[in-house]
């Protein structure tokens, strides 16, 4: 049973002081039982032996003074000698059998004899004039004279009073197991939440590392086991914090992304290079140089943190990675450093969604009679080199090659307030379903020998557009909160 317990608790989600209260409980509770039968079991012996003793003693007596009267055949005494046997309460029968005669009886005994020559006692039951069975045990014993068999005696006690006695001891013997156990399963409650409280604790403390180890210092001050262990879970604590604090720190500079794949390998911070397919989009805001020369440096400042905060915002809810902010532009990779097969998608979910968000911002900045902000946005997919740029001492995770190149002219080319995209952003699966795409002439990229063929993201689709607003409200709702 106990190994039955053992693997239930393993299942179920039970607090440890309840699975010790119920292991010290059923332990205790076996050997109270074992203790307890074996008490009921010496008990019920103990009274058969005596109920046994009594009845040999009475039928011997009977038997002893029954000898002279039956040798002198003196029927009446012999009929005193039985009905004074059942005078006592105990004795609800008594017979004498003379081996040639009739029986003299009183009261109830049974009508034939052992077939066996030892005698034994019978156990029988009999009814009395209201047919309510009664049970009784019977003894015998053989009446001698000089050697000679003269008749048996028989003498029939109540067993249910006797019993009565033997009941009302094994009812005392079982209420004090039953309390004993009630008790016992009370302190292995106390005992179990004493030993278990430490355990507890370090659960709390684990599901909230950086509140540190909630204990008392008498706790913390053991020198047992308990207490080696406190120990190492504080030094854990500390460095699991100062680690939250790292990573906290880190991804304030670079992509989260980024921190959490160093963090991840402290033995090897620095990430490999590799080819990856995606896409990239870089975002500007349109005339902005102008717009600070006016402006205090304090002002400039908030107003970068207001868009910026928009853009990294939106990227984030379209699986982008905000690369870094170049002054008032942004770089933001997709499909890089993790890989995406709907990076070209999430790109142009992203576009659209910052568009939304700087005219809700634009909007509230008209009401306050201030000048809106304009971004012009380009966005490029292939293939791009990811991984360490610079020196040793000084690295950046970011993207380079032809893709990235393009896709900063494109946005250098885009009207204000427009999307411009590569034809391979606009020929990937999915995107011509999402927005209409406005085909434009021929343009002489800075740096390329062919003519690029850009496009200008138009009116989207109505899916589209109900995902656009369900996740701006889910934004702005997020930032009232």
């Amino acid at each position: 049973m106990i190994n039955w317990l053992v693997r239930l608790f393993r299942k179920a989600p039970v607090p440890i002081a309840i699975k010790w209260t119920i292991y010290i409980g059923t332990l205790i509770t076996l050997v109270m039982g074992v203790l307890g039968w074996f008490l009921i079991t010496q008990q019920t012996s103990f009274h058969m032996r005596e109920v046994k003793g009594f009845g040999e003693v009475l039928v011997e007596q009977l038997a002893h003074s029954a000898s002279e009267p039956m040798l002198a055949d003196d029927q009446f005494n012999l009929q005193g000698l039985v009905s004074r046997q059942t005078q006592n309460e105990k004795v609800v029968g008594a017979a004498i059998v003379p081996s040639e005669k009739p029986w003299i009886t009183s009261g109830s005994v049974p009508h034939q004899l052992p077939g066996s020559e030892e005698l034994l006692p019978m156990i029988w039951s009999w009814r009395d004039e209201d047919n309510i069975r009664h049970p009784a045990i019977t003894f015998f014993s053989t009446i001698k004279f000089r050697d000679v068999i003269a008749g048996h005696a028989m003498i029939t006690l109540d067993r249910q009073f006797l019993d009565r006695n033997q009941q009302r001891t094994i009812g005392i013997i079982g209420y004090a197991t039953f309390g004993l156990i009630l008790i016992a399963g009370i302190l292995s409650y106390v005992l179990s939440k004493r030993l278990s409280r430490p355990i507890t604790l370090l659960a709390q403390a684990g599901q909230k590392p950086e509140a540190g180890l909630l204990v008392s210092p008498t706790e913390t001050d053991r020198h047992d086991e308990i207490g080696q262990v406190y120990a190492h879970f504080d030094r854990m604590t500390a460095g699991l914090l100062e680690k939250r604090q790292v990573e906290d720190a880190l991804s304030r500079y670079v992509s989260p992304v980024v921190a959490e794949k160093i963090l991840s390998n402290l033995s090897q911070p620095r990430l490999a290079n590799q080819e990856m397919e995606g896409s990239i989009l870089f975002c500007d805001i349109v005339g902005f140089t102008r717009l600070s020369e006016d402006l205090p440096a304090d002002e400039v400042a908030s107003l970068l943190n207001l868009y910026l905060g928009a853009i990294a915002n939106s990227a984030h809810r379209c699986r982008g990675v905000v690369d870094k902010f170049i002054g008032d532009s942004a770089m933001i990779l997709f499909g890089v450093p993790e890989a995406d097969k709907e990076h070209g998608q999430q790109a142009i979910r992203c576009a659209w969604l910052i568009q939304a968000m700087v005219r809700h911002i634009n909007k509230k900045r008209r009401q306050s009679r201030k000048e809106p902000i304009m971004l012009r946005i380009g966005i490029n997919s292939g293939t791009m080199l990811a991984g360490n740029i610079g020196i040793p001492d000084r690295l950046e995770y970011t993207v380079v090659g032809d893709t990235v190149n393009l896709a900063s002219r494109l946005c250098g080319a885009s009207p204000a307030d427009g999307i411009m995209m590569s034809q391979t952003t606009a020929e990937f699966p999915g995107v011509a379903e999402m927005v209409e795409l406005h085909k434009q002439p021929t343009l002489k990229i800075r740096g390329k020998k062919n003519l690029v063929t850009p496009y200008i993201a138009g009116t989207p689709s109505r899916e589209f557009g109900q995902w656009l607003l369900r996740t701006m409200a889910y934004i702005l709702n997020k930032q009232v909160r």
